[in-house]
């Protein structure tokens, strides 16, 4: 059956109809924002320079009218009626995530919505060298502007917060692993926040990949992260297992330790010119005047630190000597020792 000129003219027309409106209104929701803020003309805080970056905190749980709010109070938008309204038409008023959001003042409703749903929230970051010790791990923190150094150093040793933290001796020494921690802007200032973050990672370690071995051997928390405090800052690649073996060594052998970096301890900043003066000097730290292991851990050791402090190498190693590549060369006795010293160091040194 033959349809209609007529019929097929009024369909084309219904459907070109309906696609300009649909056009249309597209158009006019990606217009939206733009057209509400138009209409709004009451605002509740004065005029901001656009363009400027703010941190803007999110809290869990805040209402539609909460955020708004926020975020004219913070000049990144004009009106919390625009933005809500854009919201409830969008049907995403409970899409939004809580966090830290670096966002511009200024911004368009819309805009702002849209990194709100994604969740892309800001996060600052701190990052702690293996064989940092706490003073250069409190140099971080007052760097990074999270604590003082002083207010650093007095939590790092107030009893109450060690014991809360299960920490073992005096001070927080050992226990603030080597990582990087993110945090959002608004845990910038909180440093129990964050040292709790670091101390947790270190038990986490530490029970998964040295606690059985440990106890297995009567070794306590403190012994092994001096151990691994000792091994960290004499050790380079792939020397860990060997430096551990030359410290065990001597210690069944009841030989000093004669570690270097030991004599400087709380003396000097880790780092610093050693001189036959500080190898000299009396003090519980110095291994070239005490035998056995120091009071305590010289600095935050790593994960291969704190394996090897209780995995040493099956070698008999007493000695090692820098060879100015790096690495170390390992001896069994005095005489290859000093050899070695003459070779690479020019001056004869037990």
């Amino acid at each position: 059956m033959k349809v209609p000129i007529v019929t097929i003219l009024k369909a084309f027309v219904v459907v070109f109809a309906l696609t300009a409106l649909a056009v249309t209104g597209y158009m006019a929701y990606s217009k939206l924002p733009g057209i509400l803020e138009s209409l709004t003309s009451s605002r509740d805080v004065g005029p901001v320079t656009a363009g400027q970056e703010v941190i803007v905190t999110i809290p869990k749980g805040a209402s539609l009218s909460q955020v708004g709010a926020i975020l004219q109070d913070n000049g990144v938008i004009s009106s919390r009626i625009v933005f809500k309204l854009v919201a409830l038409i969008r049907g995403e008023q409970r899409k939004i995530k809580a966090g830290d959001y670096a966002l511009k003042t200024g911004s368009d409703a819309g805009d702002v919505l849209d990194q709100l749903i994604s969740g892309k929230t800001l996060m600052l970051s701190l990052t702690v060298p293996e064989g940092y010790d706490m003073f250069q791990v409190a140099g971080l923190f007052q760097q990074s502007e999270v604590m003082s150094k002083e207010d650093f150093l007095a939590l790092a040793s107030d009893r109450e917060f060690l014991k809360e933290l299960g920490v073992e001796g005096d001070s927080l020494e050992g226990y603030l692993f080597p990582d990087t921690y993110f945090l959002k802007p608004s845990e910038k200032g909180d440093g129990k926040l964050i040292i709790r973050r670091m101390t947790q990672r270190f038990f986490k370690i530490y029970d998964k990949n040295v606690r059985p071995v440990a106890e297995e051997n009567g070794w306590s928390v403190s012994q092994v992260l001096t151990m691994a405090s000792l091994i960290e800052k004499e050790a380079r690649s792939s020397e860990h297992a060997l430096v551990s073996a030359v410290f065990h060594n001597r210690l069944r052998q009841n030989m000093k330790l004669q570690s270097d970096p030991t004599v400087i301890y709380r003396i000097k900043p880790m780092g610093s010119k050693i001189t036959r003066d500080d190898l000299n000097r009396k003090h519980p730290y110095n291994t070239y005047q005490n035998t056995g292991l120091p009071p305590g851990p010289i600095a935050n050791p790593g994960k291969e630190s704190l394996i090897a402090a209780v995995n040493p190498a099956d070698v008999d190693y007493l000695y090692f000597v820098a060879k100015n590549d790096g690495s170390h060369q390992f001896s069994s006795n005095l005489k290859d020792h000093n050899q070695w010293v003459n070779l690479y160091q020019r001056t004869p040194r037990q």
